[in-house]
C-alpha cells in the first residue's frame, strides 16, 4: 500500500510539474501576441525560456564505452569459463560470442556520436 501512495505521489507531482511548465509557456507567448500587437519588439524566445536539455552527444559517448566494455568483458569471461569444460556444463559452446552483440551496439553508439560530431551537434 505504501508503494502505491509514493508511486501515486510521485506521478502526481511530476504531472503538475508538467502543468506548471506548460502554464508558463502560455503566458509567455499571451505577453508575445501582446507585444507583437502593440508594435513593440519582441526579444529572442531562447533569452526567455532557459530549458534542461541533454547533452545527447555526451550520451552517446557514454553509452557506447559502456557498451563496448560490458561487450569486450562479457566475450573474455565466457571464452575463459569455456575454456574449462569441467566447471562449465551448463555454459553452452559459443556463448561467448553475445559478448559481440553488445560490443556492435556499443560501436553503433560511437559511430553515431561521430556522424553527430562532424556535423556540429
Amino acid at each position: 500500500m505504501e508503494m502505491t501512495v509514493i508511486t501515486v505521489a510521485a506521478i502526481a507531482y511530476l504531472a503538475f510539474l508538467q502543468w506548471m511548465r506548460h502554464h508558463r509557456r502560455i503566458l509567455i507567448h499571451r505577453e508575445r501576441i501582446a507585444a507583437i500587437e502593440k508594435g513593440v519588439s519582441v526579444p529572442p524566445l531562447e533569452q526567455e525560456v532557459q530549458r534542461s536539455t541533454w547533452n545527447v552527444q555526451r550520451i552517446l559517448l557514454l553509452l557506447g564505452w559502456s557498451w563496448v566494455a560490458v561487450g569486450v568483458g562479457a566475450f573474455v569471461v565466457l571464452s575463459v569459463l569455456l575454456t574449462f569444460p569441467a566447471n562449465t556444463r551448463d555454459i553452452p559452446q559459443g556463448m561467448q560470442y553475445i559478448g559481440l552483440v553488445a560490443l556492435g551496439i556499443g560501436i553503433a553508439h560511437l559511430i553515431t556520436y561521430r556522424a553527430g560530431a562532424k556535423r556540429g551537434h
